[in-house]
């Protein structure tokens, strides 16, 4: 517990002297909404969920890649500090909470530009929109903390990390594309609940993978 902690704080402090890292993410989704808008102001609702999976997923590359991106010097002090599992569950919960920010934000930003489609515009769908939409975020992020965590014992290559991700995010873009499609038609929760639940076995299992697979991939 002392070293999660210590790994915690670590990355609290990282964060802290890299924040305009995440302000950068949030003016990357302000710049896409924008252009998005610009292009397309009245977008159907398909168009209009796929084009907020798309802010989400990159946003997602970006802070999975930055994560993972560090000096082999801080790797070896880490991997002294804490296990493998250790270090990859703190990184992809560093990956997450940028992952859901900005997720939020995009949510509101669409919302401001486009509004919620028509059949979403009660309180209980914008429920269901939001609670498909991070769950689908945080399957985003675990997946692709993993993926950047093998790629960065390669060099961190980026061309890597998104070819390794191309298998493993097609099973959580289709789970989250059925779960927020469910949320827009504001289907009842008993709609919902498969494809829910197919989010979040999506977002644990990377993670479980990673955590079998990192003692033996991260030995210096």
């Amino acid at each position: 517990m002392k070293r999660w902690w210590t790994l915690g704080r670590w990355a609290l402090q990282a964060d802290f002297r890299h924040r305009a890292q995440s302000v950068q993410f949030i003016l990357f989704t302000a710049v896409a909404t924008y252009l998005v808008y610009s292009v397309a102001p009245s977008p159907s609702p398909t168009v209009w969920l796929a084009l907020l999976w798309v802010v989400v997923l990159f946003s997602a590359m970006q802070a999975a890649f930055r994560a993972f991106h560090e000096p082999e010097s801080l790797w070896a002090y880490l991997n002294q500090l804490a296990s493998p599992a250790a270090i990859l569950g703190v990184k992809s919960l560093q990956v997450a909470v940028h992952t859901l920010l900005t997720a939020a934000a995009a949510l509101l930003l669409f919302g401001l530009f486009f509004g919620l489609p028509e059949s979403a515009q009660s309180v209980e769908a914008a429920l269901k929109v939001t609670v498909a939409l991070m769950l689908g975020s945080l399957a985003f992020a675990s997946t692709m903390s993993f993926t950047s965590a093998l790629a960065s014992r390669a060099g961190s290559n980026p061309t890597l990390m998104a070819t390794l991700s191309l298998p493993l995010l097609l099973p959580a873009v289709l789970v989250a594309r059925r779960a927020s499609s469910l949320a827009v038609a504001n289907q009842d929760w008993a709609e919902l609940a498969i494809p829910l639940f197919g989010e979040v076995v999506m977002m644990g299992l990377p993670l479980a993978l990673g955590s079998v697979l990192m003692p033996y991939l991260w030995k210096q």
